[in-house]
């Protein structure tokens, strides 16, 4: 186990494609913008993952302008988790790595408009919900969303 866990933090940082990947931007707010790559989604049913890179407005205290991370999101229960994370000196997920961890954090709701219901949308779309948390109308049909709310970041 200790073994794979070095091997994705060295196949972490020598990805070159990272930085060359067709990110799509998902929302954006004055602190930075997050990008999915829509071609690197590992598709499943209930447990998609996705590459997402935070592309920070201003350097962090640790001196990065990026992050990447790859996110695990249950469509079931409606909740994420950070499988590995990156820092990088510059924008885009390009220059110099900084910080690597392929250390999974806990599983954490997923609530409100913020990034992780839009990936969470992206990725699981109608599957996403569909257990205890569905919301249900009058007839028996899901309820609409609410209007949305000022987007919020969720890194």
């Amino acid at each position: 186990m200790r073994c794979m866990k070095w091997m994705l933090l060295l196949w972490l940082a020598l990805q070159p494609w990272l930085a060359l990947a067709e990110w799509e931007a998902i929302d954006e707010n004055h602190l930075a913008v997050v990008y999915i790559d829509p071609d690197k989604i590992r598709a499943s049913s209930v447990f998609p993952q996705a590459w997402h890179l935070i592309d920070l407005r201003e350097r962090s205290k640790t001196g990065a302008m990026s992050r990447l991370a790859l996110m695990e999101y249950d469509c079931h229960d409606e909740r994420r988790r950070t499988l590995a994370f990156s820092s990088k000196s510059e924008a885009m997920g390009e220059g110099k790595t900084l910080f690597t961890s392929a250390v999974s954090t806990p599983w954490k709701p997923i609530s409100g408009d913020t990034v992780a219901q839009k990936a969470l949308l992206m990725l699981c779309g109608h599957n996403a919900g569909k257990g205890a948390k569905g919301h249900k109308g009058k007839e028996g049909k899901e309820a609409p969303a609410p209007a949305p709310a000022p987007a919020k970041s969720d890194h």
